[in-house]
């Protein structure tokens, strides 16, 4: 029994310095997507007046292609100047694209505070057993590194959350916007197919 509890310690030992550089990693990469967002977001201001100035009139394909797109906007621009039966394979492209950028971000806010978990559960035995040895240092040295994990495993989880709740809306919105515009087109030509 003492052989198996002390091969399973260290089993779990070795994950510790895997998951505090993943845990530093994945912080690091969240405060890359804070910034690619804060950056999204004055292309998606772009995007938005754009939309005012095609909406003030018929919004053709022809003005559509005269605007100035950015981001996925601006992916269904360049298929909207193609061949229109490419159009809808283009369109579905672009969906999946989309929903594998959220599904991401939804593994990464549960992964964020899984690995927390984990950086916090492997040094809490050797701070346990320092405190039964009475080394107060031992304890509190690997208390902190538990600690510390904890809290950047839950703003890892917490900024994957918000950034994937923003871009879900964002994604919903060019969707929606997408979509009625390939309405908006197709409807001259169904009087043309029902003659």
């Amino acid at each position: 029994m003492a052989y198996l509890q002390s091969l399973l310690y260290s089993l779990s030992s070795a994950f510790l310095w895997p998951a505090l550089l993943a845990i530093l990693g994945l912080f690091l990469y969240c405060a890359y997507l804070v910034g690619q967002a804060l950056s999204e977001t004055l292309d998606r201001k772009a995007n938005k007046s754009e939309f005012r100035r095609l909406y003030a009139a018929t919004p053709s394909r022809e003005r559509f292609l005269q605007c100035r797109w950015k981001l996925e906007v601006g992916r269904f621009r360049q298929a909207a100047s193609g061949p229109p039966q490419q159009l809808e394979k283009a369109v579905a492209d672009l969906e999946n694209d989309m929903r594998k950028r959220v599904e991401r971000l939804a593994i990464l806010s549960r992964a964020g505070p899984m690995l927390g978990l984990v950086g916090t559960l492997i040094p809490l035995q050797p701070a346990l057993a320092g405190l039964a040895a009475g080394n107060v240092q031992a304890m509190a040295a690997n208390l902190l590194i538990g600690f510390t994990t904890t809290v950047l495993g839950l703003i890892v989880g917490g900024t994957a959350f918000a950034v994937s709740t923003v871009v879900r809306h964002w994604y919903r919105q060019d969707l929606t916007e997408i979509h009625y515009l390939l309405e908006q087109w197709a409807a001259p030509e169904a009087p043309a197919n029902g003659k």
